[in-house]
């Protein structure tokens, strides 16, 4: 099978890291959720019932003064945005319901720029994530494996840990549709305009249709792929990309801790969702959204969350794809 790839340079992993620490980490943390979820071969990693959709996004003229980014200009600008479950079937031979209870969902976007480059937002519904770094996720993981006690004995020595979860428990009920969800970046990035002034920003992408949830009583009755295959009833779907602006003393490398609620949120523009996309995942084409993908007038911060988050996909796209799919080449 011939593979290609998204092709962009990169930013760099975490400057006290080398690649090799990095690959070696992504590695270990791979092969725990394997483990622990039953990832299938050949699938995706996590995440791997999905649906790619097309579009546009037009950003506002606030997102002009914050960031120098092309895509944040004004033009309307092609996206691809793929829509997931987060985890995997419990049952090997399916790709698991919609309906699933507590499941990350994601909402990811590729923005596909004038000159050929491409940069992307990968969100997902949990407000947060589950833990601060990617040590301690790989060792609740480990400890969920195990059973109750082994859990309540880690949440007991990572109290940041059980104070994370309990955030992401509020959030499990399946959504109404894809159109009617809340989506988060969870980690920070930095913004920077045309005086090369810097912004610290959090994500957030709101459905113009409102947050709605599936009523309980349809839990156990909806389609198992409701979500997918009702996607393109929901035509056209707009999101408000929406950031949140931190406040000098907010901290920007902890994806498991929320910045508070009174911080401003700017409006920067609108995705509006038009047709399923029949260009991408055909073929040997492979489709991957990295939040390290960035642009001149973003930049990333050091959340060792986000910095393992490239390596981690790079080590999925390998596994399902067999191609090793170098840092520069996505």
């Amino acid at each position: 099978m011939t593979v290609t790839h998204d092709s962009t340079p990169r930013s760099a992993a975490t400057p006290d890291a080398s690649n090799a620490d990095m690959q070696a980490l992504a590695l270990d943390l791979t092969d725990t959720v394997v483990e622990v979820l039953g990832s299938p071969d050949g699938q995706r990693v996590t995440h791997h019932k999905g649906v790619v959709m097309e579009g546009t996004f037009t950003a506002t003229p606030r997102a002009r003064e914050l960031s120098r980014a092309t895509h944040l200009q004004g033009d309307p600008v092609r996206v691809t945005v793929r829509y997931s479950n987060g985890f995997p079937s419990a049952d090997p031979g399916s790709d698991g319901p919609d309906t699933t209870q507590g499941d990350p969902r994601g909402m990811a976007v590729k923005f596909y720029l004038d000159d050929g480059r491409r940069t992307d937002l990968v969100c997902q519904d949990w407000p947060v994530f589950p833990a601060g770094t990617p040590e301690h996720f790989r060792d609740l993981l480990r400890a969920q494996h195990e059973g109750p006690e082994a859990t309540e004995r880690f949440l007991a020595e990572h109290p940041d840990v059980a104070a994370a979860g309990a955030i992401v428990d509020t959030v499990g009920a399946p959504p109404q549709s894809w159109a009617t969800m809340v989506f988060h970046s969870l980690n920070a990035f930095r913004l920077v305009d045309a005086a090369g002034e810097g912004q610290w920003v959090r994500w957030k992408l709101v459905p113009d249709a409102g947050e709605h949830s599936l009523p309980e009583a349809e839990w156990t009755t909806a389609d198992p792929d409701y979500l997918m295959a009702g996607v393109v009833d929901e035509l056209p779907i707009t999101y408000r990309v929406m950031a949140q602006l931190a406040a000098d003393e907010d901290q920007t490398t902890d994806a498991s801790k929320a910045w508070p609620a009174d911080r401003e949120w700017v409006d920067m523009g609108a995705i509006e969702i038009t047709g399923k996309d029949e260009t991408r995942e055909t073929g040997g084409d492979v489709l991957m959204h990295d939040p390290m993908r960035l642009i001149d007038g973003i930049e990333p911060s050091d959340d060792p969350i986000l910095r393992i988050r490239s390596f981690v996909y790079a080590e999925s796209v390998r596994r399902r794809s067999g191609s090793a799919c170098p840092m520069h080449l996505r």
